[in-house]
């Protein structure tokens, strides 16, 4: 597969390349979010692939100002209109600005100055589709997996993500570390207990450091917070300890060495494995646990992955306004009852029907398919969960927050 052509990525002016050519509208502050969502809708009506994701509070930090920042510059996106209210924080001409900087089409207002809710929606609409015709005269270029940047996050987990679902997508993270490719996987609060060997697969010291620094502080915030990742439905499922859901969670990181310890918003810079701290170093506060899986991808996307690995073992449904999210399940009954929400299913491996190297194919398969611009399930059926929360802030540092 390295050896061929993945698919006719989108060419963007800063070197990198996606797998959609989106128009993503985002709004800086809750009271610009109406306005973004129905301009966004006015385009999703007519299939147009126009997407909207924002922040709640109208105070900013810069954890989530480097989160917005990345969204604007993902490769999957061609064109951003930021949205702002007119007295927030954020403001939405920096956003823009390092947008059109990266060579995206980008354009910026405040819903004050425009005149309110009817002429901003009239004036957005106005704005993406200009983008949008722009956009189609965008290059495409060959793409490789070289070229791919892919996640990987568990959610709902039962006894068989840990034997199915995760293994899976540890044999894909392998497949594309050995062929130049980049996987990142985070969830350290789903890795209670293997520190030891977490460390051990650091590529240098500083790495195996840089692991066990975010090991002990994702344990100091689980303790401080009640956040040892094990829910009821982890239970009902079959998992019985965080001990026991931490070996299934961290099997879907594959066995290759980790190549970095990565900070939110931040990119790698080398191929291979990379983990994924989404524990802020600002403060030892929770950077986004209100949404849960729909944030934890958001954080995987800020990282640039073109594409994200959902393994879950009880059922989901979520997807994301920037990436295709691609649901496993090792569970049949679970895919048997939601494969309208569940893109594969893994259970071959845990009946002996089929072999990890022939199902690792099929998934490559699946995955270039994707590429290729076939839509996932979650965007067939329009998920599009992505909101940023703020749940601490620092108003003092407002200047810090542009320095990137």
């Amino acid at each position: 597969m390295n050896e061929k052509i993945l698919c006719q990525g989108y060419q963007r002016r800063d070197g990198t390349k996606g797998i959609r050519n989106k128009v993503l509208i985002v709004f800086t502050v809750e009271c610009s979010k109406y306005v973004c969502r129905k301009i966004a809708e006015y385009f999703q009506n007519i299939g147009e692939d126009v997407e909207t994701i924002g922040s709640h509070s109208c105070l900013h930090n810069q954890v989530n100002i480097r989160r917005m920042l990345k969204y604007c510059t993902h490769p999957n996106v061609g064109g951003v209109l930021v949205i702002g209210h007119g007295c927030e924080y954020t403001y939405p001409s920096m956003l823009a600005k390092e947008a059109e900087r990266s060579g995206r089409e980008a354009a910026w207002f405040y819903q004050q100055e425009a005149g309110g809710t009817k002429k901003s929606i009239i004036r957005g609409i106005t704005i993406v589709q200009d983008m949008l015709d722009k956009l189609k005269n965008v290059p495409r270029i060959p793409m490789y997996i070289q070229d791919l940047v892919i996640g990987g996050e568990c959610g709902g987990s039962d006894f068989t993500s840990g034997l199915a679902g995760n293994a899976l997508i540890g044999s894909v993270f392998d497949y594309v570390a050995d062929h130049g490719g980049t996987a990142v996987f985070e969830e350290l609060s789903e890795g209670i207990g293997l520190k030891d060997y977490l460390v051990s697969r650091g590529i240098d010291d500083k790495v195996k450091q840089d692991i066990a620094n975010a090991y002990d502080k994702t344990v100091d915030f689980c303790s401080a917070y009640g956040q040892f990742s094990i829910a009821p439905g982890n239970m009902d499922g079959g998992l019985t300890t965080i001990e026991e859901k931490s070996m299934g969670a961290m099997v879907k990181s594959g066995r290759r060495p980790i190549q970095s310890v990565l900070k939110i918003a931040q990119s790698p810079t080398r191929k291979g494995v990379h983990l994924l701290d989404v524990i802020p170093d600002e403060k030892l506060e929770p950077a986004h646990f209100i949404a849960a899986d729909p944030s934890d991808m958001l954080d995987l996307i800020a990282a640039g992955c073109h594409i994200v690995f959902l393994v879950t073992g009880r059922g989901h449904v979520v997807g994301t306004p920037i990436s295709p999210v691609v649901k496993v399940t090792g569970n049949p009954r679970t895919y048997n009852r939601m494969q309208d929400d569940i893109d594969f299913c893994a259970a071959g491996l845990l009946d002996g029907t089929e072999s990890m190297s022939d199902m690792t194919e099929r998934m490559l398969k699946k995955l270039r398919s994707i590429c290729c611009g076939r839509l996932t399930n979650a965007e067939k059926m329009g998920h599009r969960e992505g909101i940023l929360y703020f749940n601490y802030q620092d108003p003092v540092n407002v200047p810090k927050c542009w320095q990137f």
